[in-house]
């Protein structure tokens, strides 16, 4: 046998040496040998190799390489006077808590000026973000209560409220009509609930907005409703708005509110903000909350690091927040967070890929979770992963599942088909559900079982050959209530009841004091008139229609609003650190010598800057910053988003404000440079951070 040659051998070796680490290198970057492997063997290439060689949009070169640390978002909890610790030139601007607080208290300093019952003074619209309302103020000579009503067009359309005894009066004003003189009438009370005196004041109110234009169109009306008032709030409807049972807008907030809005126990809002989002890899999400009343009062702000989607919803009354957010590490709208209602932490966590993986981990968007909910008494939540056609019950803590309600043959053959609940009598199954919630009332007699309801949207787009063989394709909308018996696993359908065909958003609500069901379609698909969203108002046991009120933009969610009016005339309370929460922060660059300036300055008006506390916003399209690098004298820091892949291109045309925090960073003075368009740019700013 012929032997080899020393110089044979060499070649052989190092031949050898390359193809190991070409191997290797496949094996890393998830191409060619590992992905033939798997197809060979019949395994199932993972998710995260196919988002990463799936195409994208936008700009991902670095200056230095780093990765922003998903796992380590840093705390924040501080107020609009932070920011005066940096020394920098960068606009500074406060959030809507300071400039409430500011406006609330000379509202109160001129209360203690002293307006007497016979000449009060009216102030309109006074925190300048509610136009249909005002705030009346002034003493009586005893302790009283005070009555007030906005008169209707209608008897039923009169907006009534009433504040406890007191000496000086701040009067809260809610229902005022648009573009018209409105009668107020206040009625003084005596400790019994006697009038002992009472007066008529006349408001006089500007023209709805445009985009307010005939946003309400009656199609049949009873001329009362179980709602005094109906929000409609979200997507194209940027400005949100309340209408009374005649179908009358009686109050709407100023500004681009695209995001959510969402109630609270204690009759407030949180209200998702424009003010900065996060980039993902789709919409950019919305990183700001603010805690608001009617009046458009602020009086707490939470960062949500991931950004916000679809809901926040309370623990409990008056407990911690359930907020829906994004993991990022590939998908979004896939996390749930607990978040300390005090101090803005996130105290726990789930990402759907820890209970649900393989099958159905096939997109970005693979669960499009729009609801979550709590039962206190089971230590369990519902969950709306609406991409998977399903209605979800879990232990919060353990995050073990209880039981799937959907269509058994969507999870035939997975291991997720043991939970699937058996179905008993005639069903319609939902498809790409919203607003799933576990319902406190009983509503089939039985105490064997708990009832569900949702808004069936009954629509297929995203996982069509998945469900089209048993979809049935009828072209509406249901609202529906489920009985499940959680003992034998099975569920009956109790209620359906059609509406319009509405494919995505929308809410069902019940209403156990009427027992009324509503039916808020938020984005009819087949209008003739091309109106975009519709509300109805049924019996619950005779499906009656009681009311009906086409809305003309599409819409996210509707929701009756409920007012505290107490909690209205009280003189607003802030707390010390009234913004908290947590944000993704720039790590520490690892290049200790890195030296290099960038020998470019970027033109006015590319990206804008501003601080609010200490986190600065970068104001820019989707996409087009991949990097922020703080240079300083000892440190250097990096903001870094190239690993954050956008994979729809429209995005590109979103204009955003990232909030960059500046809270994890030491003590220097850093000049600040960006990697924007693939170009690498000196921004000629500097921030001192002391």
């Amino acid at each position: 046998m012929r032997k080899w040659n020393k110089k044979t051998k060499i070649v052989f070796i190092i031949f050898l040496i390359l193809a190991v680490l070409f191997a290797a290198l496949c094996w890393k970057k998830r191409r060619g040998i590992y992905n033939t492997y798997m197809k060979l063997t019949g395994q199932e290439i993972p998710y995260s190799v196919q988002e990463k060689r799936r195409k994208k949009y936008g700009y991902y070169d670095q200056e230095l390489n780093a990765s922003m640390n998903l796992e380590n978002p840093v705390y924040i909890t501080e107020n609009d006077g932070s920011a005066n610790e940096i020394e920098t030139d960068i606009p500074k601007e406060t959030t809507r808590i300071a400039s409430s607080y500011e406006i609330d208290q000379q509202l109160q300093a001129e209360l203690e000026n002293g307006y007497s019952w016979e000449e009060p003074m009216v102030i309109q619209n006074p925190y300048q973000v509610s136009p249909l309302t005002a705030v009346i103020i002034f003493d009586t000579k005893e302790e009283c209560a005070v009555r007030f009503t906005v008169k209707g067009k209608t008897e039923a359309a009169d907006i009534s409220g009433e504040v406890e005894s007191a000496a000086s009066h701040r009067i809260p004003v809610i229902g005022l009509y648009p573009a018209m003189e409105n009668t107020v009438v206040l009625e003084l009370l005596d400790k019994s609930g006697k009038v002992t005196d009472s007066q008529e004041i006349t408001i006089t109110t500007d023209e709805l907005p445009d985009k307010l234009d005939d946003a309400v169109k009656p199609v049949k009306t009873s001329g009362e409703s179980a709602f005094e008032l109906t929000m409609v709030y979200g997507q194209r409807t940027t400005f949100p708005f309340a209408y009374d049972c005649m179908g009358d807008i009686r109050w709407y907030m100023s500004g681009e509110f695209t995001s959510g809005i969402y109630m609270l126990s204690n009759s407030r809002m949180i209200v998702a903000s424009n003010e900065a989002f996060m980039p993902s890899q789709d919409k950019p999400q919305t990183t700001n909350l603010y805690e608001m009343d009617y009046l458009g009062r602020a009086y707490t702000m939470y960062y949500v690091a991931g950004g916000n989607h679809h809901e926040v919803i309370e623990k409990e009354p008056d407990g911690n927040l359930l907020v829906l957010t994004s993991s990022l590490e590939g998908h979004i709208e896939d996390k749930i967070q607990e978040i300390d209602r005090q101090t803005g932490e996130v105290v726990n966590e789930l990402i759907m890929e820890d209970i649900f993986s393989g099958k159905y981990e096939d997109r970005v968007d693979w669960t499009h979770l729009n609801t979550v909910s709590y039962q206190p008494e089971t230590d369990t939540i519902v969950i709306s992963p609406r991409n998977l056609e399903s209605v979800v019950k879990l232990n919060w803590t353990t995050k073990e599942i209880q039981w799937i309600l959907c269509d058994p043959r969507f999870w035939e053959g997975t291991e997720y088909e043991k939970y699937v609940l058996q179905p008993e009598g005639d069903f319609v199954y939902q498809f790409q559900q919203h607003t799933a919630y576990q319902m406190e009332t009983d509503l089939d007699g039985d105490d064997q079982t708990i009832e569900v309801s949702m808004f069936d949207n009954h629509y297929v787009k995203v996982r069509k050959s998945d469900v089209l063989q048993y979809f049935d394709g009828e072209k509406e909308s249901y609202l529906l209530v489920y009985a499940v018996n959680e003992a034998e696993k099975t569920v009956k359908q109790i209620k359906k009841i059609p509406t319009v065909w509405s494919t995505i958003t929308s809410s069902a609500i019940y209403d156990a004091d009427s027992n009324h069901i509503f039916g808020m379609c938020g984005h009819v698909k087949d209008s003739e008139d091309k109106r975009r969203g519709m509300n109805y108002e049924f019996d619950y046991d005779t499906e009656e229609l009681i009311n009906q009120f086409s809305i003309k933009s599409y819409y996210y969610r509707a929701s009756e609003m409920k007012i505290d009016w107490n909690d209205l005339a009280a003189v607003m309370e802030i707390k010390d650190n009234y913004i908290m929460g947590e944000l993704y922060q720039p790590v520490k660059a690892t290049w200790f010598f890195w030296q290099k300036k960038p020998e470019q300055v970027l033109d006015d008006g590319e990206i804008t800057l501003h601080l609010t506390g200490q986190v600065l916003y970068a104001g820019a399209y989707d996409h087009q910053i991949s990097q922020i690098i703080f240079h300083g004298k000892k440190n250097t820091y990096v903001y870094d988003t190239t690993d954050i892949r956008l994979h729809t291109k429209s995005y590109l045309k979103f204009y955003e404000n990232i909030p960059v925090p500046l809270q994890g960073m030491e003590a220097d003075d850093y000049e600040i440079y960006v990697v924007y368009q693939n170009e690498f740019y000196d921004l000629e700013q500097n921030i001192k951070i002391k």
